[in-house]
């Protein structure tokens, strides 16, 4: 994703990426691990954060190697700044 590239160029450290989709659901990349998750609400764990995601019939598609799809009807995604889970400041 030469975007991204362009985007944060000359910027330090990792940042997810996280593509919504048209008619709902989203595709990221960069996860570390998956916290809470129901059908409305699904907390991603970053190398440098974590993503709340809310919404609406919330479900994994598929998630392998840190690539995440998210299907449902997403109304919001907050970033956290910190650390993934289970690392140590």
């Amino acid at each position: 994703m030469r975007l991204y590239d362009e985007i944060f160029k000359g910027e330090q450290g990792v940042y997810p990426r996280a593509v919504w989709l048209l008619g709902g659901g989203a595709y990221f990349q960069g996860v570390k691990a998956v916290g809470e998750f129901s059908t409305t609400q699904l907390t991603l764990f970053f190398a440098k954060g974590q993503a709340e995601v809310v919404g609406d019939e919330l479900f994994i598609r598929k998630y392998c190697d840190g690539d995440l799809s998210l299907d449902g009807k997403i109304q919001s995604v907050q970033w956290i700044d910190g650390h993934a889970k289970g690392d140590t400041p």
